[in-house]
C-alpha cells in the first residue's frame, strides 16, 4: 500500500514541476518590453494612416486632373506637418536602452 501512495506523490511532483516550467517559459515568451510595445503602436498608427488615406466615395468617382493635383498637394502639405519616424531615430532609441 505504501508504494502506490509514494508513486502518486512522485508523479504529482513531476507534473507540478512540468507545469511550473511551462508557465515560466510562457511568461518569458509573452512578455513585451515597453519599447517594443511603443514601436508596435507606432506601426499600427502608420498602418491606419496608410489604410485610410482615401475615402470610399472619392474612390468610386472619377477625378479630374485638377482634383487629383489638389489631393496630391494637400497630402504633401500634411506630410510636412507630420513628424517622420526614421531609421536613425530608431537607432538612437535603441542606443538609449
Amino acid at each position: 500500500m505504501d508504494a502506490p501512495i509514494s508513486l502518486f506523490f512522485v508523479v504529482a511532483f513531476v507534473f507540478i514541476v512540468i507545469v511550473g516550467v511551462m508557465w515560466r517559459y510562457w511568461q518569458s515568451v509573452s512578455e513585451v518590453n515597453p519599447s517594443d510595445e511603443a514601436m508596435s503602436r507606432r506601426i499600427a498608427r502608420l498602418n491606419d494612416r496608410q489604410a485610410n488615406r482615401i475615402e470610399d466615395e472619392l474612390l468610386r468617382t472619377r477625378q479630374s486632373n485638377e482634383d487629383a493635383w489638389r489631393i496630391m498637394v494637400e497630402r504633401g502639405e500634411n506630410a510636412l506637418r507630420r513628424p517622420r519616424y526614421t531609421t536613425t531615430r530608431r537607432a538612437k532609441e535603441r542606443k538609449q536602452r
